[in-house]
């Protein structure tokens, strides 16, 4: 009979949407089913729950496997390590997360139990990777283990993280699930126990080549040494693969720390505002050019206020003051013209008149009339003023200059003035690129060291880009000679195998080593034989299952798995058809998924829990109700923790009346404000949806 495992509890403090401190009790009385069922709307919570158990159970190396598993997960269901911390408890100053799981181990014959209980706390750091705390408590030793290696050898046996691979799962994601990886092909070896027939054949490898040397020294056949070479260059291979493969982990590991670092860098440039510095340049540049067309737009708009603006407010004084100032300058021009000629009237009057001659001298009277007479003719030279200067008079400028400049400007008009609309637009504009630009450069300059600080996390950027870039072709590298190596490998035991019958000839089980490779080769027989009774089992309980929960048996007479994991359904005349040929639906495919978990279960030597999201999203109706009760709800003690909206048990719905006495235990997942925000976060209340599940 098997072991049963099951998880008794989760502790969850600032995990996600889960703030401060939450604890699950999955532990169900005795006389109750083991089963429990949490609900939740979507985006409840549901999927961080089955993150925190599977961290909880994996440790940091889990991260690798839900990215793995999530790789084309969008939205908010995509992994992302970064937001595991809860925004409120970040903003509030918190850098901690943790997760704690209770494993529960039942003895099968005795029925003793014992727990395990795994603490994994995620410490965020600004500057770099987050770093994982990980230490253990078990009720057979009271003592803290803090050990990494002893955690994980404890942790093997209460739960191997390959069955929490398999058995803690999104059924609606895992449609696709490739039976034939490698990961998948040696998850399936443990479950079945098929792994410590490989062990046995791996232990008396080492005891052949061990003893090997003095089968040369006895002078065994020539096969014995050919034996011998391909056994040590089988164990060459496989501790190469090993090496290789430990290589390509801890690379990937390192990549997935660098980017997280690049992520980190990412956001610490976000929060100091540091920029590149060519973008500080391109500004700079562009505030010199823009205060270029400022000073050009001011300018012109300072000659069309000055200048323009005020001759055209001048409306119609504009033409009586041209007018006025035309006066002005006549009256000015008439003025120089008389006061140049009249002061030299008297002058002219001696020259003609004094000094003549006593022969042409005349008479007072006569003297007088001439004298008089080119008086009036001089004088007519500046007399009578020009018509309209007379009643001019001289007040709106003090020189002729003055009066022609005044003249000039008034003769423009409104040169310009059409444009200062327009201009005064643009030079808004400028004037607003002017200040953002200088307001980006005092903030760019201001901190000397967030410069600086910049300029290092470019580089730093830089670098761990490249970094990632030598690492990913590392690891392509690598996988290639990984691959060469297997190819290599299974060349070898083939030899291995063809030596080892003639040496068992040749020395007829007298010697350790002959005896080591026969029991070696029997060792693989029964891994064999074994192998090919359980895939036999498996495909007898996965077609019972998949044929009664579809209604297809009058197609189909069974299902089969080949060697490689190969699935084909069998109709009735015997014909095997492949099952990628039958344009399976998404929900023929998981059923199919959860009948191979369900056969694993019954058939695996430890039994863990089953850990299912989204169980029936791509389930029909009609089927729904098989799937609970066949796949989900075993009645032989198995646990199993179901996550589902009310849309997949509706709470009101006939299903959950059938059901809601299979269940132990529920809670509900409540969330409380918008998703987007700092204070969302979700509350874990007793009951599926205020419905209670037990009697």
């Amino acid at each position: 009979m098997a072991n049963q495992i099951s998880i008794e509890s989760l502790e969850l403090t600032n995990f996600g949407p889960f703030y401060d401190h939450n604890v699950i009790d999955f532990k169900v009385d005795k006389r109750r089913p083991p089963h429990v069922l949490i609900g939740g709307q979507n985006g409840a919570g549901k999927t961080h729950l089955l993150r925190a158990l599977y961290l909880g159970v994996a440790g940091r190396v889990g991260m690798g496997d839900l990215k793995d598993v999530e790789a084309n997960a969008s939205g908010a269901t995509k992994f992302n390590l970064d937001h595991l911390l809860n925004r409120r408890a970040r903003r509030e100053g918190a850098d901690t997360c943790s997760v704690r799981v209770k494993i529960l181990q039942r003895d099968a014959d005795s029925g003793k139990e014992r727990t395990l209980t795994l603490h994994r706390d995620i410490h965020f750091r600004p500057n770099s990777a987050p770093n994982w705390i990980s230490w253990a408590e078990s009720s057979d030793n009271k003592t803290k283990i803090e050990d990494g290696d002893m955690i994980e050898r404890l942790r093997d046996v209460f739960m191997p993280r390959v069955l929490a691979r398999f058995f803690f799962f999104d059924a609606e994601k895992s449609q696709n699930f490739q039976l034939g990886e490698k990961d998948i092909l040696e998850g399936i070896s443990r479950i079945l126990g098929l792994w410590s027939y490989e062990q046995l054949e791996e232990h008396l490898r080492t005891v052949y080549a061990k003893a090997n040397s003095e089968l040369t020294k006895d002078g065994a056949s020539n096969a014995t040494a050919k034996l011998a070479t391909a056994s040590g260059e089988v164990t060459r291979l496989k501790g190469e693969i090993q090496g290789e493969t430990l290589e390509i982990k801890r690379i990937t590991t390192e990549l997935l720390e660098t980017e997280a670092e690049l992520l980190n860098i990412e956001d610490r440039l976000k929060t100091i505002g540091a920029i590149d510095p060519k973008k500080l340049s391109d500004n700079q540049s562009s505030r010199e050019a823009a205060a270029t067309a400022k000073a050009k737009l001011v300018g012109k708009l300072q000659h069309a206020w000055e200048l323009a603006l005020p001759v055209e407010l001048l409306g119609d004084l504009r033409a009586k003051l041209a007018v006025q100032l035309d006066n002005e300058q006549r009256r000015r021009n008439w003025e120089d013209r008389r006061d140049a000629v009249a002061p030299q009237l008297p002058i002219i009057q001696g020259k003609v008149f004094s000094d003549a001659p006593a022969e042409f001298a005349l008479p007072d009277d006569t003297l007088s009339f001439y004298a008089a007479r080119l008086e009036k003719a001089l004088k007519g030279l500046f007399e009578p003023p020009p018509e309209g200067v007379d009643t001019v008079n001289i007040h709106l400028t003090a020189t002729a200059e003055a009066g022609l400049a005044v003249r000039q400007l008034l003769s423009r008009g409104a040169d310009g003035l059409a444009d200062i609309a327009e201009a005064s637009q643009q030079l808004e504009l400028i004037e607003a690129d002017v200040a953002r630009l200088d307001l980006e450069i005092r903030q760019q300059m201001h901190n000397t060291e967030a410069i600086g600080a910049g300029r290092a996390l470019h580089e730093q950027r830089g670098a761990l880009q490249a970094k990632a870039a030598q690492l990913k072709r590392d690891i392509g590298d690598r996988e290639a000679k990984l691959t060469r190596l297997e190819q290599a490998l299974t060349e070898q035991i083939g030899l291995e195998t063809q030596y080892a019958g003639a040496v068992a000839l040749a020395e007829k089980g007298r010697s350790l080593a002959t005896r080591a490779s026969a029991y070696r080769v029997a060792a693989g027989e029964l891994r064999k034989r074994a192998s090919d009774r359980m895939r036999s089992k498996i495909n007898e309980k996965v077609g019972d299952l998949w044929l009664d929960i579809m209604g297809r048996r009058r197609e189909f007479s069974g299902m089969m798995f080949d060697a490689h994991w190969g699935c084909h359904l069998v109709r009735k005349n015997g014909e095997k058809v492949p099952w990628d040929d039958l344009n399976t639906s998404a929900g023929q495919r998981q059923v199919r998924l959860l009948a191979f978990y369900e056969a694993l279960r019954r058939l695996a030597q430890s039994v863990p829990p089953l850990v299912v999201d989204t169980p029936l999203g791509r389930l029909d109706k009609e089927v729904r109700d098989a799937v609970l009760s066949k796949l989900y709800l075993s009645d032989d003690g198995h646990q199993s923790i179901v996550l589902s909206t009310n849309a997949e048990i509706d709470p009101e719905g006939e299903l959950f009346a059938k059901m809601r006495y299979r269940f132990g235990k529920a809670y509900t997942l409540i969330p409380h404000g918008k998703p987007d925000s700092e204070d969302y976060e979700v509350e874990i209340q007793p009951h599926y949806f205020d419905r209670k599940v037990t009697l």
